[in-house]
């Protein structure tokens, strides 16, 4: 039996989800108790698709402004991305893609997305690598040419602008927090003395 694949996007927006969740459970390991709740009650708003980019990195599209880019080609552009961020993306292919002038484009790209296509695809490079970082043994190197960087300098730079920190660093910080997270406990197991008359079989 096969089961059909989810779209592209929709799977971005799991990615994130989980994202979200591992920074809640950091931000809890060191006692951080507003910025748990916030990656919750964003991971929260992606599973109930309100909206679709993460925060930190990408604003949410706004799909209803004028001159933005249409639902679908939107999408269109979404799944050519997704399944070319090891290679180069060009505007001018994106342009095509969906009928439009490079210059038409670009701006019904940004009236959607708030950012320039460069920027929207630095993140979407950013957030892969940080799956990748977690996921993986990978050295940062093969990583970066993974993500469609030209090297690890190239990639040292870009994750620093819009992380806050050097790939290393993010990466060495997130895994000591998974080591340090306490195992889950075995559940208790009361004698049947204790089980009050009602809940006894």
């Amino acid at each position: 039996m096969e089961f059909a694949r989810e779209s592209p996007v929709t799977e971005r927006r799991l990615d994130i989800v989980a994202a979200r969740l591992l920074e809640a459970a950091c931000c809890a390991l060191e006692g951080n108790g507003p910025a748990t709740q916030a990656h919750i009650s964003r991971a929260l708003h992606l599973l109930q698709n309100k909206l679709e980019q993460p925060q930190s990195l990408l604003e949410s599209p706004q799909q209803d402004s004028a001159g933005a880019l249409s639902t679908w080609r939107a999408q269109r552009v979404a799944a050519y991305i997704e399944a070319h961020l090891a290679s180069t993306i060009r505007v001018r292919d994106l342009a095509t893609l969906v009928g439009l002038s490079n210059s038409y484009f670009c701006h019904a790209f940004k009236r959607r997305y708030g950012l320039t296509v460069h920027v929207y695809l630095t993140c979407r490079r950013i957030e892969l690598a940080q799956r990748l970082m977690l996921a993986t043994t990978d050295s940062l190197s093969d990583i970066a040419l993974s993500c469609g960087m030209s090297d690890q300098a190239h990639f040292t730079r870009a994750f620093r602008r819009v992380v806050g920190e050097t790939p290393n660093r993010w990466r060495q910080s997130r895994r000591a927090a998974l080591c340090d997270a306490p195992a889950p406990q075995a559940p208790v197991l009361r004698s049947r003395d204790d089980i009050p008359d009602q809940a006894r079989l």
